[in-house]
């Protein structure tokens, strides 16, 4: 009798041990996922923090470099200064980059955006001399199509270039199909037209300019 009794009460100890020891091995794995959590947000943290202004950094010489090349040589002489503005009259949260010497302007690069455009948005940027007139046009973001809408940009060839010398007053700022003074791509009208009227509605911004309107940009280049 004494001995069922004790081979009971061990059954039920072992079986009450094995129940603790699965609730243990449960609970030990779940502080271990929660800790290891907290250690990949924790470095997902630092590595942001380390690194944004890093990122910041490569952005700004990314920008500082596009405006030097887009710039007439005038205004890349030395003593000049650039002052970034936040624009939003030819597209939301676009720049406009003025270049002076002893007060006196010597040339401007402009970001502006148009939604007419095939696939959009499509951004272009596109540096201007002291006359205002066009110096060089470039394409700063575009969703074109490759092989179709993507054709005016200059990896594809010189489409871009027929604007230079041009101010607003010197041209009829439309592509020839449809009366206007410049050319189109063939299977990309629509672009070709897009970026046309954009820079004209560029040159209509910066002939009807008021730097007093803008706010300088956060961080200056």
């Amino acid at each position: 009798m004494k001995n069922t009794n004790v081979e009971t009460l061990l059954g039920t100890n072992e079986k009450e041990t094995k129940r603790m020891n699965k609730g243990l091995r449960s609970l030990l794995s779940g502080v271990s996922l929660a800790i290891v959590g907290s250690l990949c947000v924790g470095l997902v943290l630092y590595v942001e923090n380390t690194t944004k202004d890093q990122i910041a950094e490569n952005q700004k010489n990314s920008i500082d470099a596009r405006v030097l090349a887009l710039l007439p040589d005038e205004a890349k002489d030395k003593g000049n200064q650039i002052t970034c503005y936040q624009i939003k009259y030819i597209g939301s949260n676009q720049k406009l980059f003025v270049a002076s010497r002893a007060s006196e302007i010597t040339g401007y690069v402009m970001t502006y955006e148009t939604s007419m455009g095939y696939s959009n948005p499509l951004v272009m940027i596109a540096g201007f001399d002291k006359d205002k007139k066009v110096y060089k046009a470039d394409i700063q973001f575009s969703l074109e199509t490759p092989g179709l809408g993507d054709k005016v940009d200059r990896a594809h060839g010189n489409f871009l270039d027929q604007f230079s010398g041009y101010a607003l007053e010197d041209a009829n700022w439309d592509v020839k199909k449809l009366g206007g003074d410049f050319d189109y791509i063939t299977g990309s009208t629509v672009t070709s037209r897009a970026i046309v009227v954009a820079t004209s509605m560029a040159l209509k911004e910066l002939n009807e300019l008021d730097l007093n309107r803008f706010s300088k940009c956060r961080t200056q280049n």
